[in-house]
């Protein structure tokens, strides 16, 4: 496996983090603004680079998910304890983050038509 140099390596966690924008990951990553889109395009052909790209987004994916995962498992605990040392505006609260996350109860709410009609005055009354 070949190693990476500390640009190409800047330059796979820039392109990863930034839109996938390959000119200006290169340029992040310290290569020159002249020469960064020929630099760019050599990087993604080579394979190491995209071993390498492909191993920092499902690392990134990963812990996203993990990441999730304890948000809402730690809010949904939050919510249902009722030991010592709870409290009922934690559990409110908890609850409220949770529902904001599945989307609350927006299919719930009324809808109200706000249409109007304009019709334009007649010009000859005035």
């Amino acid at each position: 496996m070949t190693k990476l140099t500390d640009k190409q390596r800047r330059f796979v966690e820039e392109y990863c983090s930034n839109g996938f924008n390959a000119t200006q990951a290169a340029i992040s990553a310290g290569y020159s603004e002249k020469t960064a889109k020929d630099i760019a395009c050599q990087n993604l052909a080579k394979l190491y680079i995209q071993d390498e790209i492909k191993a920092f987004m499902e690392k990134a994916t990963k812990k996203a998910i993990v990441t999730i995962e304890d948000v809402v498992n730690g809010l949904l605990t939050e919510a249902q304890y009722n030991g010592e040392g709870s409290s009922q505006s934690a559990r409110v609260s908890a609850w409220k983050a949770l529902t904001d996350y599945t989307g609350g109860f927006d299919n719930n709410r009324q809808k109200v038509d706000t249409n109007v009609t304009i019709n334009k005055a007649d010009d000859s009354k005035w």
